[in-house]
């Protein structure tokens, strides 16, 4: 690992660096549960009511219930929860759905087709999470590395909220999302065939702006050999200058519990995962059996990934040699002074703001 890449965890500001063991367990590992989607949410809710003969569209109401009861059961089981301003956010924090000393990791962004620029959820911003006690803020980005144009709007958009995470000292999770183009699927030869360069170009263009990295499996495990499928996560362990966790992606679950042990095998600190746990709950018809399931299924399904985690994952600390002691010798006696004061007082401005 880079001297550069350690010593931006070594003078992380006090902001991030409470954000980061915020939304880890006490050994520095990830076990997110990611409940930010919209869209998502509002389709299985959608199909799930067609099933049962019901032909209207879900409530506000009946999103956020649904949103709060996964959390309710699930986030026991997690280091954090990744939640949107729509639904989640602040609902699970009124309605005590997010439990004590689990971190609240909230969603940036608005929901776009994909290979639009990003932008702001309308009305909300870096700040406000931070008002709110956001434990760290979430960035999806939509990458096509070989679309200059996209990718060059996505990037400036990276740029604004990694500034404003700065200026709010607040730890930023970016995560980076492939997608197909025109005319293909994520089954296309085409598509499986760029995919992992196009997370290999996107983690080196993420590095310099994020704290954490949320990646993609980077290869087929259904028909990949084992041998690539390994070279490729060892190159994303040695591209990825930050932590990096594994999302889901929506596969189903015993896929992406192969992905993990592979993953955390590889270098990887944790995982961020929602619908890959939790997507059967809207499969069910009554609410007895959906919190039965939660209860039951799910719980085992986070358990089953905390023990990969448990058993493989490296910490964030220790990808960089960092020790208690390390980061407790960083901080300078000015730290609290602004930047121009601490050099001069000093000749330093580490871990100053």
């Amino acid at each position: 690992m880079s001297t550069a890449a350690r010593d931006h965890f070594l003078r992380l500001t006090p902001g991030k660096l409470m954000g980061l063991k915020g939304v880890t367990d006490t050994e520095g590992r990830f076990k997110v549960l990611a409940l930010d989607q919209s869209n998502s949410f509002r389709k299985f809710l959608k199909k799930q009511y067609t099933r049962l003969g019901r032909n209207t569209d879900p409530t506000f109401e009946e999103i956020r219930d649904a949103k709060l009861e996964i959390t309710t059961v699930l986030s026991p089981s997690s280091s954090a929860v990744l939640l949107d301003v729509n639904y989640g956010a602040r609902q699970c924090i009124n309605s005590g759905a997010l439990p004590k000393g689990v971190g609240l990791i909230v969603r940036s962004e608005a929901s776009r087709d994909a290979g639009l620029p990003g932008e702001m959820e309308p009305g909300w911003s870096i700040e406000k999470i931070k008002k709110m006690g956001g434990t760290a803020v979430k960035l999806l980005v939509y990458m096509d590395v070989e679309d200059k144009k996209a990718t060059d709007g996505q990037m400036k958009f990276v740029d604004y909220v990694a500034g404003e995470c700065k200026k709010y000292d607040i730890l930023l999770m970016i995560e980076e999302l492939s997608y197909p183009r025109a005319g293909e699927t994520k089954e296309s030869d085409t598509y499986k065939k760029r995919l992992a360069n196009n997370i290999f170009k996107s983690a080196e263009l993420l590095n310099p702006y994020a704290d954490v990295l949320k990646l993609e499996f980077p290869a087929d495990i259904k028909s990949d050999p084992t041998s690539l499928v390994k070279e490729n996560l060892s190159k994303v362990n040695e591209i990825a200058e930050r932590p990096w966790v594994l999302l889901s992606a929506g596969v189903k679950f015993d896929l992406f519990e192969k992905q993990v042990e592979l993953t955390m095998q590889a270098g990887c600190s944790g995982t961020m995962a929602g619908r890959a746990i939790f997507q059967e709950y809207f499969d069910k018809d009554t609410p007895e059996e959906r919190t039965q399931f939660l209860k039951t299924t799910g719980v085992e399904r986070m358990n089953r990934l905390n023990v990969l985690v448990d058993k493989y994952a490296q910490p964030w600390f220790k990808r960089y040699g960092l020790t208690d002691a390390d980061l407790a010798a960083a901080v300078d006696p000015h730290w609290y002074m602004e930047g121009e004061k601490v050099a001069a007082a000093s000749g330093t401005t580490a871990g100053a703001y």
